[in-house]
Parts: C-alpha cells; sequence; structure tokens
C-alpha cells in the first residue's frame, strides 16, 4: 500500500510540474503571437511614430514581462511545493 501511494505521488508530481510548464510555454507562444513579427517584439503603444522610452517600459511589461513573471512564479511554486513534500516523506523506493 505504501508503494502505491508513493507511487501515485510521484506520477501527482509529474503531472503538476508537466501542466505548470505548459503553463509557461502557453504563455511564451501567445507573447510570440500576439506581440511579434518575425521574431521581433512588436510593442503596442501609442501611434506616435517614435514612442518614448517610457512607452516601451510600459508596454514591455504590460504586454510580456508581467505575465511571463506570473506564470514562472507559478511553476516555481509547484516545484517548490512538490520538493516541500516530497522531502517531508520518508524515503521510501518508488517501485
Amino acid at each position: 500500500m505504501t508503494c502505491d501511494r508513493t507511487a501515485q505521488n510521484e506520477q501527482l508530481y509529474r503531472y503538476e510540474i508537466t501542466v505548470a510548464l505548459n503553463a509557461v510555454v502557453r504563455a511564451c507562444q501567445d507573447i510570440v503571437t500576439e506581440h511579434s513579427h518575425r521574431g521581433f517584439w512588436t510593442p503596442h503603444t501609442s501611434n506616435e511614430p517614435t514612442p518614448t522610452h517610457q512607452d516601451l517600459i510600459e508596454a514591455a511589461r504590460r504586454d510580456v514581462l508581467n505575465r511571463l513573471q506570473m506564470v514562472i512564479h507559478c511553476a516555481e511554486t509547484v516545484a517548490y511545493t512538490i520538493e516541500h513534500d516530497r522531502q517531508r516523506q520518508p524515503n521510501r523506493p518508488t517501485e
């Protein structure tokens, strides 16, 4: 029974980290689709021909950086929680 539970936990850990990383990959893909052209960032700023550096910084945070930081933070939290949970369990074989 203990081995079954350990194996189930390991499967759950794999599932959780995979889902978390899929969210990171999807966020990257969405950002590339919505905010780039041919691999280069295309900021959505005012209609001025030359946006100010502040406009670019705000667009970078709004369109790319904040979103990436959020999904990366969530994935890190999942990884940390798994590591913490695993350390609380006694070392048992997973087979």
